[in-house]
């Protein structure tokens, strides 16, 4: 009796271990219950800030600053605004062997992510950018079953399956267009924004539980501006903002200040209460407010066969 009872205590943190992030952890109180919630509004908010930019880069780039010197403008605002975080929240120490997947990380989310949107989105239409953007939750699941960190089940896929269904529908149902070949190029880059996206939500899951969010956005945006210093300032200097209407000026003020510190900040938070396969879910938002914007500029009109695949797109991320 003895031997299983000491048997019993050795298995039981095992159990408890792998039930960790689960539903059962979830309502195991209020107080973390409230956090999920908050996890999740926190990634609505986010999508519905980068959802903005589709329309937005499409404005401003390339007539108006190309991509590289937005990019570098974006990187520099947040990393400004890193340093800020410092009068009000205190530093945290980093533990060395971290540092290296720190830089990595300022690689994948303050330029990869960033600038390979910038780039492919002047080649191809929002609408097509936002279409690719829908594949972003595929791929983070299968990047956490390689990295063990989720595994497939019958839920998620149809979820994911009746979410990118719908979000196909909300963008190409009326249109009658199909992308020309000349936009592949565009669509490849955009598709490589997706994933490093994807794959930074994944292998940063392990450094966001360890540290707090502002202390990885201090690292990150710091270090990505200081590595597109090279490609970015000369482009950037050479940028007449003097000759932009003032309509055109707001836009860039905006996409360089609010797209970038906040919501990574948002996203970075919430992915301490849920798995990124979870969060990638959100990816489903960004064609239905594209939809949404297209509309409410009279670029397009909202049918009911739209209406429908948009509470699809709802009801694959519920599940």
């Amino acid at each position: 009796r003895r031997a299983r009872g000491a048997d019993h205590r050795l298995r039981k943190p095992a159990v408890r271990h792998q039930l960790s992030g689960g539903v059962g952890d979830q309502l195991g109180s209020s107080g973390n219950l409230v956090n999920v919630v908050k996890a999740h509004l926190g990634l609505i908010l986010s999508y519905v800030i980068w959802a903005f930019n589709y329309p937005l880069y499409k404005i401003v780039m390339p007539h108006y600053i190309s991509p590289y010197a937005m990019t570098m403008l974006a990187v520099g605002v947040a990393a400004l605004l890193a340093f800020a975080s410092m009068l009000f929240v205190p530093i945290e120490p980093v533990r060395r062997q971290d540092i290296l997947k720190l830089v990595a990380a300022a690689a994948l989310m303050g330029i990869a992510k960033k600038l390979f949107l910038m780039v492919g989105i002047q080649h191809t239409s929002p609408i097509d950018a936002s279409i690719i953007a829908t594949l972003g939750p595929i791929l983070v699941l299968v990047i956490s079953v390689m990295f063990l960190v989720d595994r497939f089940t019958p839920m998620k896929v149809l979820g994911m399956a009746l979410g990118l269904a719908g979000a196909l529908v909300v963008i190409l149902s009326g249109s009658g267009m199909q992308a020309p070949s000349d936009k592949l190029g565009g669509d490849a880059v955009v598709l490589l924004a997706i994933v490093a996206s994807s794959f930074s939500m994944v292998w940063l899951k392990e450094l966001i539980m360890r540290y707090k969010p502002v202390t990885l956005l201090r690292w990150i945006y710091p270090v990505a501006a200081v590595m597109m210093l090279p490609i970015g300032l000369g482009p950037l200097l050479r940028t007449d903002f003097s000759a932009m209407p003032a309509h055109v000026a707001w836009i860039v003020a905006y996409v360089a200040v609010v797209p970038t510190f906040g919501p990574n900040y948002l996203l970075i938070y919430s992915l301490h209460y849920v798995k990124p396969t979870i969060s990638s879910i959100y990816f489903y938002l960004e064609p239905v407010i594209a939809t949404a914007i297209s509309v409410a500029m009279h670029m397009d009109t909202l049918s009911w066969d739209r209406a429908l695949a948009s509470l699809a797109v709802f009801a694959g991320v519920l599940l």
